[in-house]
């Protein structure tokens, strides 16, 4: 994993450590919910309102974690 300098603090994802300014950190991206054959529901179609069943978030991970 590539990693990069923070230019803020940060909290390690893993490990719960904190990242200080300056010091290296990764990123990766871990998915939240299950996936149903790339199903989205809509429930409202006047309001344009969905329901998503699965989301992707990038998260922090210090140079120890990353490795």
């Amino acid at each position: 994993m590539k990693l990069k300098k923070s230019r803020k603090e940060r909290k390690c994802h893993a490990c719960k450590t904190l990242i200080s300014k300056g010091d290296s950190y990764g990123q990766k991206s871990i998915t939240i919910g299950s996936k149903e054959n790339g199903m989205t529901d809509s429930f409202d179609r006047e309001k344009q309102a969905f329901v998503i069943h699965q989301m992707r978030v990038n998260v922090c991970l210090c140079s120890e974690c990353a490795k």
